[in-house]
């Protein structure tokens, strides 16, 4: 019979309650291992599933908004699915055409 208790020691988890326990971790601002002592967690274990559902996952989807390119001085801004934004600023056509090109090939 598996414990209710999420986390405890002895039961198995699935997918769903690794990544629920995974994005506790993450809010919580501390280490893998500081969590876990204060939690009463395995810290092995979160490190087993953080690696297991970070390789089996699927890939952020990177979508682009058309653009088009009306001047030399354009600024350029993109927005990554896990909330990073960078900006360019004049960057010429071909290079943010090639940043583009490459930022879709790595999705």
């Amino acid at each position: 019979m598996r414990n209710q208790r999420l986390g405890e020691a002895t039961s198995e988890w699935t997918e769903d309650e690794a990544r629920t326990a995974l994005e506790r971790w993450r809010q919580s601002g501390d280490t893998i291992a500081a969590y876990a002592r204060a939690h009463g967690e395995s810290a092995p274990r979160l490190y087993w599933w953080r690696r297991r559902l970070s390789a089996a996952g699927p890939r952020p989807e990177i979508r682009f908004a058309p653009a088009t390119i009306i001047a030399e001085a354009a600024r350029v801004e993109f927005r990554l699915p896990n909330g990073i934004a960078v900006e360019v600023t004049n960057a010429s056509p071909n290079w943010t055409a090639a940043l583009i090109a490459e930022l879709t090939r790595a999705s």
